[in-house]
């Protein structure tokens, strides 16, 4: 068996941040929902950006659950 690897492939558990699109509503302080449909919840660790993290079953701020266009991670 050979294995093949790529200098291009990303590792495992990474992923690009999206920019937040224009037209997202924000619930709250900690819940914004995109034009589109996706929920995002807001993270912050210390010394970084806000992040607004995929919500998979957002049924508590009464949206739909996410669908496979939603971006996993927004930048703040």
């Amino acid at each position: 068996m050979s294995l093949t690897f790529s200098t291009s492939a990303l590792a495992v558990g990474t992923t690009t941040t999206a920019p937040i699109p224009a037209g997202a509503v924000q619930t709250g302080s900690q819940w914004i929902t995109t034009p589109d449909g996706c929920s995002y919840s807001r993270t912050k660790a210390p010394g970084r950006p806000v992040q607004w993290i995929l919500i998979l079953n957002p049924h508590h701020i009464g949206q739909p659950n996410a669908h496979l266009r939603c971006a996993p991670v927004l930048g703040g």
